[in-house]
């Protein structure tokens, strides 16, 4: 029955796949005819000259694109800028409709309008301030009385967070140094991560946005030294944050049982990257000595049960080669010390490893392949049990944890008409035979102007596991509006 699961998965992923490559190539081909079609409207040519004349006059020369970086010239009219120098940011309005979610998650979920203010100021010395600050505020909590857990209200209905805010420049010719909170990414997947540790994320919508759109700023102190092709940064981190997971009654929790509280965690940490960029080829390697981002209950058989973070030793390595228009990604991490809830006295060790290759030699597109796998050296039968009991009757519910975790992630992305209309696949299936679960997003924007963009999407969650099992059946249909300033 397994096997026959499995196979059904892999034909709704293949035939989802295949009408994303169709669609896209299709688009493709309607931009050729077009193409071919310019030439032939009513305008006559002496006339159309004259009337392209007026308008390039209208234009400042900085606004025209180099026709070696684009096929067709494209020509647009100056904004006008009505805020301060170095103040921008962007308003947004989504609304998510979950079609077979259960209550009080039917229908619209989701009614966010966002706010996203940015700030930088150049010295004249060459150093950078930069600050932004993210808001949102969920609208269905106010339109819709449902039975949403305190805990949900709290934090999805809204929130004010100050994101990064640093202080940049040069000390000499080959030292660097930025302070504050900032993101710093470690390896080349943009799906899976593996050496990428030091920010956490964001997941408390999973499946709706990537992972270079999900992280959260960490405060740092930062150097960069510079030895001909070779770069040394040290790191202090100074602040400890970690994910963001569902809170308990949301859409995407997937445990019977909510969680004890989380205790603060504030030691200063440490990393340290070394990175060489030659020709067609770069390598990094990684030391890092930090808290464990995954939640550890202590004592979760007692009245002070506490979510706590340990601090774990990583090291890892990315490896990425170019040639022609193949990229191949390889990364490896290692971490020791690791803490479980279903095995407190056992420190455990595991490695994570990933290979990909992305591919860019389809004109506008982009095709990528990671996969990847998380051992542990030594295993705990423990770690797969799914609750523990609690004092006086009842259980904690878990998320058992396997000996090998693989993850396969595929993601093919299209531009077309002038690179404002693009169009997006991911798919992202666990297990070594995609199997346990995961999740398939497909989603196109339009850049209506320069300050408008409009996009719209599905996510359809895949069950196999028990994470997924839980939202199996919320798939989702978006659509959002954006207006940049």
């Amino acid at each position: 029955m397994k096997k026959r699961g499995s196979r059904m998965i892999r034909r709704k992923c293949c035939g989802t796949a295949l009408l994303a490559c169709l669609l896209m190539t299709g688009l493709q081909a309607q931009e050729k005819v077009d193409e071919l079609m310019e030439g032939f409207d009513d305008t006559p040519a002496m006339e159309q000259t004259e009337q392209n004349n007026d308008l390039l006059s209208e234009v400042d020369e900085g606004d025209l694109v180099d026709p070696q970086e684009n096929d067709t010239i494209r020509t647009r009219y100056p904004s006008k800028r009505i805020l301060p120098e170095g103040l921008s940011g962007y308003i947004k309005q989504q609304a998510v409709y979950s079609y077979a979610g259960a209550t009080p998650h039917q229908g619209f979920s989701s009614l966010r309008a966002t706010l996203f203010v940015d700030y930088e100021h150049k010295f004249s010395n060459g150093w950078k301030f930069k600050s932004n600050v993210r808001s949102f505020h969920d609208w269905v909590y106010d339109t819709r009385t449902l039975p949403y857990t305190s805990a949900e209200k709290k934090a999805l209905r809204s929130e004010v967070e100050l994101f990064d805010v640093y202080l940049e420049g040069s000390l000499s010719d080959k030292l660097d140094f930025r302070i504050g909170r900032q993101v710093v990414v470690w390896g080349r997947s943009d799906t899976i991560r593996i050496t990428d540790v030091l920010n956490p994320i964001d997941n408390r919508q999973p499946g709706m946005v990537d992972i270079k759109d999900l992280r959260l700023p960490v405060a740092m102190a930062k150097l960069d030294y510079y030895i001909g092709k070779w770069r040394i940064t040290p790191i202090v981190i100074l602040e400890q944050r970690f994910t963001k997971d569902p809170p308990y009654g949301s859409q995407f929790y997937p445990l019977a049982t909510p969680l004890p509280p989380e205790s603060d965690a504030d030691k200063i940490t440490y990393a340290l990257s070394v990175g060489g960029e030659f020709s067609g080829w770069d390598v990094n390697f990684y030391a890092a000595h930090i808290y464990d981002d995954s939640k550890f209950v202590q004592d979760p058989m007692g009245i002070n049960a506490l979510i706590k973070h340990h601090t774990v030793t990583m090291y890892g390595v990315a490896l990425n080669y170019l040639s022609g228009s193949w990229l191949i990604k390889t990364e490896a991490a290692y971490f020791d010390a690791l803490h479980y809830t279903m095995a407190p006295e056992r420190r455990l060790s595991r490695l994570d490893m990933l290979a990909g290759v992305e591919c860019n030699g389809i004109a506008d597109t982009m095709i990528s392949y990671d996969v990847s796998v998380r051992h542990f050296t030594a295993y705990d039968r423990r770690l797969s049990l799914e609750s523990v009991p609690l004092p006086g009757g009842g259980t904690l519910s878990l998320l058992p944890v396997a000996r090998d975790t693989w993850q396969h992630a595929l993601r093919i992305s299209s531009d077309f008409m002038n690179d404002t209309l693009h169009t997006n696949y991911l798919i992202s299936l666990f297990g070594k035979r995609v199997d346990e679960g995961g999740f398939q997003r497909a989603w196109i924007e339009y850049d209506v102007t320069d300050d408008w963009k409009l996009s719209a999407g599905a996510v359809d969650y895949i069950g196999g596991s028990k994470l997924f099992d839980h939202f199996k059946d919320d798939d989702l249909l978006f659509a959002d509006m954006t207006y940049s300033f």
